[in-house]
């Protein structure tokens, strides 16, 4: 018997297993494993071993559930790091607007260069090659940017 004429036999088999399961998604995921499983059954069977529909069915049911566990994991992994992603995010952006507020009255009396220098230091911890590269200009530039807020932070707090 070819496995077209067995797949043919067994496909009712195979939907009958993905009911009796549940499975309400991915169905042509399930219908494909439980194609492959019934193929895999197809060449391990051995007639002295009985009849091969038994056989084909716990190989099928075998493999349609393997298939659910490793689904049911990789939901249960990303749901989890989604979770964690997003109430992680949130604490960060309630801390960076609490140091936004707390360091805004210091860049107040800033120039606008000054104040990019300023809040890529100390809200977003960049280094001073990073906020050239990020602008498009040299680092002694930064560096003018640097030292005239510092000047003017240490002018204020006088």
């Amino acid at each position: 018997m070819t496995f077209e004429e067995r797949y043919e036999q067994f496909e009712p088999m195979i939907f009958h297993m993905m009911k009796k399961l549940h499975v309400t998604r991915d169905h042509d995921l399930y219908l494909q494993e439980g194609r492959i499983s019934l193929w895999k059954a197809s060449e391990k069977f051995q007639e002295e071993n009985g009849d091969f529909a038994p056989f084909a069915y716990q190989y099928i049911r075998g493999g349609m559930l393997d298939l659910m566990r490793k689904q049911n994991k990789l939901l249960e992994r990303e749901t989890v790091k989604s979770d964690e992603y997003w109430q992680m995010n949130m604490e960060m952006t309630e801390d960076k607007l609490l140091e936004i507020d707390m360091l805004a009255p210091y860049a107040q009396g800033l120039t606008a260069h000054q104040k990019k220098w300023f809040w890529h230091t100390f809200v977003d911890d960049m280094k001073v090659s990073e906020i050239a590269e990020r602008h498009g200009v040299s680092m002694s530039a930064v560096k003018k940017w640097k030292k005239g807020a510092v000047e003017r932070l240490r002018e204020e707090r006088e």
